[in-house]
């Protein structure tokens, strides 16, 4: 069995601030890692889908370190838009599989499955691009992971939610990329973050899959007037397991402390 979690968009602040003026994102963080440690049986490894912080700053990430301290499992980091390339890469310079300069894509085998983390920040922007290059490097992971199950992990979802003030910021031109992933019959899921909500849908055959915060959970507002908006909904990882060589089963889990167990049925 191989187990991945997933962890997104922690938007960690300098201690003593706020994610915008209101929430503690770094406690919601660190209940965040006490619950991840608390999972049996234990994952294989923790990916940050990006937006590890708010303002892109060496505070911040500073922070995000201390944090990370306490969890007792394996993570790796990958940015968003709000993060810094170069101080993310500073911050986390014993690293040794992310990049020295350029975007920040690398591969990590873990168990039975070769995670690609594909970088769709811009810098000083909050929409997402993959240029020609980008897709180049993608394509030549992937013909060299074939005898392996391929995950790709991206900060922005390739897909049109629906939600008009997300879409603004969304991957721009991603029918290359869905084209590409579709001659790699061997890619299993793509996982992202970015939207602050789960969401599910298709790329062909492939399915894709968006991991909540870890602070506030962007509204569900589909009209074509919706102003952006914001909920202290309960906030929530991911697991995505193998077993015996087939498809990943991904589950959803709430962050918190509920009433339970209670008796099944």
């Amino acid at each position: 069995m191989t187990c991945i979690a997933q962890i997104s968009d922690i938007h960690v602040r300098p201690k003593g601030s706020l994610y915008q003026d209101l929430v503690d994102s770094n406690a919601m963080l660190a209940q965040a890692i006490t619950a991840l440690n608390e999972v049996r049986p234990a994952p294989d490894l923790v990916i940050i889908t990006g937006d590890l912080v708010d303002e892109g700053r060496p505070a911040e990430y500073a922070m995000v370190r201390e944090l990370l301290g306490a969890l007792t499992l394996p993570y790796i980091v990958m940015p968003g838009n709000h993060d810094n390339r170069d101080h993310l890469r500073e911050a986390f310079a014993d690293h040794p599989w992310l990049p020295r300069s350029g975007p920040l894509h690398f591969t990590r085998d873990v168990g039975t499955v070769r995670l690609i983390a594909l970088d769709t920040s811009v810098p000083d922007k909050h929409h997402g691009e993959l240029n020609r290059d980008d897709l180049a490097w993608l394509d030549a992971q992937l013909d060299a992971c074939q005898d392996r199950t391929a995950v790709i992990a991206m900060h922005h979802p390739p897909f049109i939610t629906g939600i008009p003030y997300l879409d603004l910021y969304g991957l721009r031109d991603a029918e290359p990329f869905a084209a590409l992933i579709a001659s790699h019959p061997h890619v299993d899921r793509v996982i992202a973050g970015h939207v602050h909500r789960s969401m599910q849908t298709r790329l062909g055959p492939v399915p894709v899959l968006t991991c909540p915060s870890t602070t506030t959970q962007i509204a569900l507002r589909v009209e074509a007037d919706a102003q952006p908006a914001s909920y202290l909904e309960p906030p929530a990882f991911m697991l995505h397991r193998w077993v015996q060589g087939k498809p990943a089963v991904s589950h959803l889990s709430y962050i918190g402390r509920f009433e339970g167990p209670l008796p099944f049925a």
